[in-house]
């Protein structure tokens, strides 16, 4: 019976692997399309600043509020899991576990028009507002993203590094990886991860740690389900730069050890395999 249930396990992510790589296949094609238009318009826009330094006041004023047409409708979310997935808070996505296609988390206002999956609203709502309580001045810069906002930041990033290091396209797509999650592979897109700031420092850079924001969020946030998803030291485990702003649901108690022991999510998740 376990041989049986190891070769269904198999066949899943087999399956699994076959979906990841035509998702990969459509997202780049996807990106060149939208290239080629805006060549082809003259309509492409290069922003003036990198993902690591860009002021977060500037992003909330110009793009953050997104159109009627990208604005997420609540009611018509749906959750569509791995078939061996049995915890919804642990789901792992980097740079080698895509999304499942067409996940779509229900989803639930935290404040200002941002959103994340409803299942972790009252405990991110109860953490702010512990913060708040203390003195700090949160604010936060990014929850929930389509697939259609990851594609088209992503592709912003592509743009920038050709023009700032005149190399081509292929070459821009695979470096902006290190430092903007694939389309299909941002925790973003999952509904469980969210961005928050300092309000009287709103820069994406490694300084945000040294804010009395960050220090809290860090001390206090698994006792609230969350967990700082990029440490310092990290980037080979998680293929993502370190990232003070950027914290993961994933449940109280896996978030206890997880800081407890200042591993990543992908270790964590090794220990229990």
């Amino acid at each position: 019976m376990q041989e049986v249930h190891k070769k269904e396990n198999a066949v899943r992510r087999k399956k699994r692997q076959q979906k990841q790589k035509e998702m990969k296949k459509r997202v780049m094609l996807l990106c060149m399309v939208m290239f080629l238009l805006g060549v082809f318009c003259g309509k492409i826009v290069f922003a003036k600043e990198d993902a690591e330094s860009v002021s977060v006041s500037e992003v909330v004023s110009s793009k953050v509020r997104e159109s009627d047409e990208d604005r997420v409708n609540i009611n018509d979310g749906r959750v569509v899991l791995a078939e061996d997935e049995e915890d919804w808070k642990l789901v792992l996505v980097n740079s080698t576990h895509f999304m499942e296609d067409g996940y779509t988390p229900q989803l639930a206002e935290i404040e200002n028009n941002y959103y994340v999956d409803a299942r972790i609203v009252e405990d991110l709502q109860d953490m702010l507002a512990a913060g708040r309580a203390a003195g700090l001045d949160f604010w936060i810069c990014s929850a929930y993203r389509t697939m259609e906002k990851q594609t088209s930041l992503y592709e912003n990033k592509v743009q920038r590094l050709m023009q700032e290091k005149g190399i081509s396209y292929e070459k821009a797509y695979e470096e902006a990886g290190n430092t903007v999650a694939y389309p299909g592979t941002s925790e973003h897109q999952l509904g469980l991860a969210v961005d928050i700031v300092a309000k009287d420092y709103q820069q994406l850079d490694d300084k945000q740690a040294n804010t009395e924001e960050a220090k809290w969020l860090k001390e206090h946030c698994a006792e609230y389900g969350f967990i700082l998803r990029y440490p310092l030291d990290k980037t080979e485990e998680t293929g993502i730069i370190f990232e003070p702003w950027h914290y993961r649901y994933v449940g109280k108690e896996a978030a206890k050890e997880i800081m407890e022991q200042g591993i990543c999510l992908e270790e964590y998740l090794e220990t229990l395999n």
